[in-house]
């Protein structure tokens, strides 16, 4: 029978020395002593080393000061802390499409630019939603030949629709959510 030793991928130490890890590597990567990183932390040089060996567990106060003092999002850290899995996006400022979401989602977020007069159609899947959010501007929005002129922050939810085509008035942006019912 196997012992625990409190070092499992998961576990409290594990997660301890992988947090540090990750610290003083950003630290050093950075140039930075380790006192200076404890003053900008508000915290002393040696709870910082307890810290980046594994040997303290940080508060989340504390642990948000350092990643401050390291600009160092606390984000960053997560994806190699346990099954963690993150996936950073962002809205586009170009015309086009650009997807925002993972691809093992049962929802898919897509940012779609579009400039005055342009389109974007979209085919809905069988037991599909699609939800529509206005980021900016205006569109008008069909949906089986009916007709919807939606403005900044209007959205809309479609269900059961075979197609979806979205017409920019002006400069529009929109969030689309795809999504399979329960």
């Amino acid at each position: 029978m196997a012992r625990k030793t409190g070092m499992e991928r998961g576990s409290p130490a594990a997660l301890a020395k992988e947090v540090g890890s990750r610290l003083r590597e950003q630290r050093k990567q950075l140039s930075m002593t380790l006192r200076h990183v404890a003053t900008k932390a508000q915290i002393s040089a040696a709870h910082l080393s307890d810290i980046e060996n594994g040997h303290s567990h940080p508060s989340l106060p504390v642990l948000l000061r350092l990643g401050r003092a390291l600009d160092l999002p606390i984000a960053q850290l997560l994806p190699r802390l346990g099954n963690h899995h993150m996936r950073q996006g962002s809205i586009r400022e170009n015309p086009g499409e650009t997807t925002l979401s993972h691809p093992d989602l049962q929802m898919v977020v897509t940012n779609v630019n579009l400039e005055p007069e342009d389109h974007h159609r979209t085919r809905v899947e069988e037991n599909e939603d699609v939800f529509i959010f206005v980021f900016a501007g205006r569109c008008e929005i069909e949906v089986d030949g009916i007709r919807y002129e939606l403005s900044t922050h209007d959205c809309v939810d479609v269900e059961r629709a075979e197609t979806i085509e979205i017409t920019g008035i002006g400069l529009t942006k929109l969030l689309i959510c795809r999504g399979r019912r329960r």
